[in-house]
C-alpha cells in the first residue's frame, strides 16, 4: 500500500466501450490511489482526444505527486507515443509510475530506461524517415505519382516531408511550396501529395509495430 505522503493520481485506458477497467481500477487502489483521483477513458490509444488523460495530468499538478498507470501502453498504442506522452510528462516535471513494468521516473534506473527507450524511439523515427525517402526515391525513378517532376520537384517533395513529420498540415504546406521555385503547384497537388505521404508513414509505422 503506497504511503500517506504523496499524492496519487491514476490513469486507466481500455481500448473500447465494451471493455471494463476493473483490472487496472484494483491494482490503482491498491497501490493507494483514491477512487476519486482514478480517471479513465474508454478509446484507443492512438487517438489524441483522451479527456480522462487531459483530467488526469490536470490533476497531478504540483510537487511531490505520483501519476500511476497499471502499464506504460495504457499511455499509447505505439512505442513512439508512448514515449511522446513521457518525454510531455518529463517536461511537467510529473512522477510518473507504472506497476506492471515496476517503473518509476523519478528513480535513477527508470530516468535511465526512459532515455534508452526515447533513443530507440528516436532511431525507429530516423528509419521511417529513411525507407520513405527511398520509397519515394524509388517511386519517382518508377514515375509513380510521387515521381511526378512536373510540380512536386525533389526540393517541395523534401520541405514537405519535412513539414508533415514535424506536424504541419497541408494548408500550412502549400504556401511553403508555392513560394518555391519551381513549376506552378496548386493546392490539389499539394494536399494529394500529403495525403499519400501519411498513407506510406502509416503502413511504415504499422509495420515497424508488427514486427516488434
Amino acid at each position: 500500500m503506497q504511503e500517506s505522503r504523496k499524492q496519487v493520481v491514476g490513469y486507466a485506458r481500455v481500448s473500447t466501450a465494451d471493455q471494463n477497467l476493473d483490472m487496472q481500477m484494483i491494482a490503482l487502489k491498491e497501490y493507494g490511489v483514491p477512487e476519486h483521483q482514478i480517471f479513465s477513458d474508454k478509446m484507443s490509444g492512438a487517438s489524441q482526444k483522451r479527456p480522462g488523460l487531459r483530467a488526469a495530468i490536470r490533476a497531478a499538478q504540483g510537487s511531490d505527486v505520483e501519476f500511476v498507470v497499471w502499464k506504460l501502453d495504457r499511455l499509447g498504442r505505439t512505442v513512439r507515443g508512448i514515449i511522446d506522452t513521457m518525454q510531455g510528462f518529463q517536461d511537467c516535471q510529473l512522477h510518473l509510475v507504472s506497476l506492471t513494468e515496476r517503473f518509476d521516473m523519478a528513480s535513477p534506473m527508470g530516468n535511465a530506461m526512459f532515455h534508452i527507450m526515447a533513443a530507440m524511439a528516436q532511431m525507429e523515427r530516423d528509419l521511417i524517415r529513411e525507407r520513405t525517402r527511398a520509397g519515394l526515391k524509388a517511386a519517382r525513378e518508377r514515375g509513380d505519382a510521387h515521381g511526378r517532376p512536373q510540380a512536386m520537384t525533389p526540393e517541395r517533395a523534401g520541405q514537405a516531408e519535412l513539414m508533415v513529420l514535424a506536424g504541419a498540415g497541408a494548408g500550412q504546406i502549400l504556401p511553403v511550396l508555392q513560394a518555391m521555385d519551381g513549376p506552378k503547384i496548386g493546392r490539389s497537388r499539394v494536399y494529394q501529395w500529403v495525403r499519400e505521404y501519411r498513407v506510406e508513414l502509416a503502413l511504415a509505422l504499422e509495420t515497424e509495430t508488427g514486427n516488434a
